[in-house]
């Protein structure tokens, strides 16, 4: 997971959020199984473009390519099931590959990361193994910082089998490229980590 600034909202949703809120709250209240609608096409590609020009295309939480390696969706962070008065709230948004959103689904911790906060570095949560392409934990973090990435490897589904295997052939092809732009690659993350 990528450290990211989040990037002014959508003018569209800047005028609509408030309102759409407390319809989708109402709404809910009345009906738990009412479902949550972008209401507006044209917001919701600006919404969609927005999010996606923030991350340069990839998925906010597994950092690959949106598009080419899987569908794109737009994840609600907290899920909008269990904080309905989030789910047009814009630093709750984040572009997210269709399997990073099929694992987690509406789960959610308090201590899940979330890389557009001031304070979020990758060095400080994670390391990364080279040959076998996995993210593990870092050992210079402390037990709260590890438990908190322990449940983001686990709620995004980051070291499933495929996606280490990816990692590696993605640096593989970096490793061979004769002058690499790291944009241009998935896991963007794992190809410019060096520990300090």
């Amino acid at each position: 997971m990528r450290k990211l600034t989040r990037t002014e909202e959508p003018k569209c949703l800047k005028d609509h959020a408030v309102n759409w809120t407390d319809e989708f709250v109402k709404k809910r209240a009345n009906n738990p199984k009412y479902k949550f609608s972008w209401r507006n096409d044209a917001c919701y590609q600006a919404i969609r473009n927005a999010l996606i020009h923030m991350t340069q295309q990839h998925c906010a939480f597994c950092d690959g390519l949106l598009g080419l390696t899987s569908r794109e969706t737009v994840e609600h962070f907290r899920p909008k099931k269990t904080f309905p008065k989030l789910a047009y709230a814009w630093d709750n948004l984040f572009p997210c590959c269709d399997l990073c959103q099929s694992i987690k689904l509406e789960r959610f911790d308090e201590a899940l990361l979330k890389p557009d906060t001031e304070d979020y570095a990758f060095n400080n949560y994670f390391t990364v193994n080279y040959h076998t392409g996995k993210i593990e934990l870092s050992s210079r973090s402390d037990l709260d910082a590890q438990a908190k990435a322990r449940i983001t490897l686990e709620l995004y589904g980051l070291n499933t089998k495929e996606r280490m295997i990816a990692r590696t052939r993605e640096m593989e092809c970096f490793s061979r490229a004769e002058v690499p732009c790291v944009d241009d690659y998935n896991y963007r993350f794992f190809l410019e980590y060096n520990e300090v």
